[in-house]
Parts: C-alpha cells; sequence; structure tokens
C-alpha cells in the first residue's frame, strides 16, 4: 500500500487511479492494489488503513480529484455501500469534466448487470476473482489505465 506516501511529483494529479469499491470488497481490492503498484501504477483507494483519521466522504472527494483516472470495482457491496451515490456524483461530474475513457468499471461476477449510469463506459466483466489473478488480465487493466499519461 505504498500509495499512502507515494505520489507523483508533477501536473495535477497526484495519483494514476482512484479505486472505488464496496468495503465487504476491500481484499479483493488490496489485492488488485498491490498487482497494479508493481506496474507502476500509483492508487488511492477508497477505504485505506493509511488515512484513518480521514473520513470516507473525504477520501471520495480527494481520491477522484487528485487521481487521472478512476476504476470502480461493482458489486452488489459497492452499489449497498453507504457512500454509493455520493461517490457516483463525484466521479461522474469528473467523467463529463475530462474524459470517458477516464473511467473504468469491473463487474463483479456475481452481480447481474451493471447499474444504468455506467453501462455506457468501458465495463470489463470478471467471469470469477481468479481473473485478477491473471497477470495477463491485469495488464490488460494497467494498460487501460496507462492510456492517456
Amino acid at each position: 500500500m505504498a500509495s499512502a506516501i507515494l505520489t507523483r511529483e508533477n501536473g495535477p494529479f497526484k495519483y494514476d487511479v482512484y479505486l472505488g469499491f464496496g468495503v465487504c470488497d476491500l481484499q479483493t481490492m488490496l489485492r488488485l492494489q498491490e498487482k497494479l503498484e508493481q506496474r507502476d501504477i500509483l492508487c488511492y483507494p477508497k477505504y485505506n488503513a493509511g488515512y484513518l483519521q480521514q473520513s470516507v466522504k473525504s477520501a471520495v472527494v480527494e481520491g477522484v480529484a487528485r487521481s487521472r483516472k478512476c476504476l470502480l470495482y461493482v458489486s452488489q457491496a459497492f452499489i449497498e455501500d453507504q457512500w454509493y451515490k455520493y461517490e457516483m456524483a463525484e466521479v461522474l461530474y469528473k467523467v463529463r469534466r475530462f474524459s470517458r475513457d477516464m473511467l473504468i468499471v469491473l463487474k463483479d461476477p456475481q452481480l447481474a448487470r451493471v447499474p444504468p449510469e455506467l453501462q455506457t463506459y468501458c465495463v470489463l466483466t470478471i467471469t470469477d476473482l481468479s481473473r485478477l489473478e491473471n497477470p495477463g488480465f491485469v495488464d490488460n487493466i494497467a494498460a487501460a489505465l496507462k492510456k492517456g499519461m
């Protein structure tokens, strides 16, 4: 979890990607974060033990604003998260201001369908969670995150 300390030095974006997810998906996303950071992608996760003094609301605002792109892990836990609507408003506002390709959606295998407000963005469906362990799949995510950097 080096992203709690490391930031990019130049430009308005100090992180490469904001990771949005439900609190129940924390372990899955920590593994993905580790794999992305091994590929030199600095992550700002919504839930991070390194920011215990920070509220979730401030983490969402800062993470979305200070990250070049946003990756949302859309699961039932994410949709049921108490910060879901607020987080979606922040992310979609940024998408409208910058570019639609700054948002990547990873769809959980247990979720029947992506919420309507996310269906028109880059949606990667994970057939099972073991895909997140596949180096090729993670390389594809990393390439999509680095595109335009």
